[in-house]
């Protein structure tokens, strides 16, 4: 499921991908210990072996790391060490390959990693993906979030839909709408809509939107707590996360150095 998607995005992006399984962080110094962990490397190399073997068009190269410790810091530390530019997680299954991560674990990544997140619910292709959720507020701008997302819809070939989430007493609809449109000019976004809708939580209003119009990937931006309020704070993000059954993209708003295109 994940790696089927990272392999399209990968061939999309002439990437290279880097596999990551966390291993039990045990006590490598007992040879019972030991024993237990040699036959888990083994284990995991010929899941590695038969998943390769099973894509009959692989057209990127293919990398595989396996190390004993807890996934989230893992994860972290394999981004620096590796410049990875994007991580795909499955949000399925702990054990065998389609799933890499589960529960809190996606929370924490999409909460800390430097770089863009994908966290995928279901079976998805590339091709499939049209219409992609962008939820903001009107406070300010900050362009290099912006720019990722246009980036994004270039490479899904999608719709955007701009979304403004009002909480509390109604808003005024037409306002908020002329707006979400002279945002879009001012970033001079292409092929988008704009639209304002009224929820008691953001999170529910996200979530509903993208239920409202069939979406195929809701984007968001993390780290909206360090005082840029135009977008969305990255608890909500993993809130949505967590909560919704689409394709999520998820980024931060800090600006990462330039790397060698690569996927964890």
């Amino acid at each position: 499921m994940a790696f089927n998607f990272a392999l399209e995005i990968a061939e999309a992006l002439e990437a290279e991908i880097v596999i990551l399984t966390a291993l039990n962080d045990i006590n490598s110094t007992e040879p019972a210990e030991r024993e237990i962990q040699d036959s888990l490397i083994a284990e995991n190399k010929s899941k590695f072996k038969t998943l390769l073997e099973k894509q009959a068009r692989l057209h990127v190269p293919v990398r595989h790391i396996l190390r004993p410790g807890k996934i989230t810091p893992l994860v972290l530390d394999i981004i620096e060490e590796e410049k990875i530019d994007v991580v795909i997680m499955g949000t399925h299954g702990s054990r065998g390959w389609d799933g890499f991560f589960m529960g809190s674990n996606i929370e924490k990544i999409v909460r800390t990693s430097p770089v863009p997140v994908f966290a995928v619910k279901s079976k998805i292709a590339v091709r499939s993906v049209h219409n992609i959720v962008f939820p903001i507020s009107l406070s300010s701008d900050q362009n290099t979030v912006i720019e990722k997302v246009k980036n994004l819809q270039k490479l899904f070939r999608a719709r955007l839909h701009l979304v403004r989430i009002n909480t509390g007493a109604a808003k005024n609809e037409k306002e908020n709408l002329e707006k979400l449109t002279e945002f879009g000019e001012k970033h001079q976004l292409a092929n988008f809509t704009v639209n304002s809708r009224n929820r008691a939580e953001v999170k529910d209003g996200i979530i509903d939107f993208a239920r409202e119009i069939n979406a195929d990937m809701i984007a968001m931006a993390t780290h909206g707590n360090r005082g840029l309020n135009h977008l969305y704070s990255q608890s909500i993000a993993a809130d949505v996360v967590n909560h919704a059954n689409f394709l999520i993209w998820t980024s931060s708003t800090a600006k990462n150095p330039e790397k060698n295109l690569k996927a964890v």
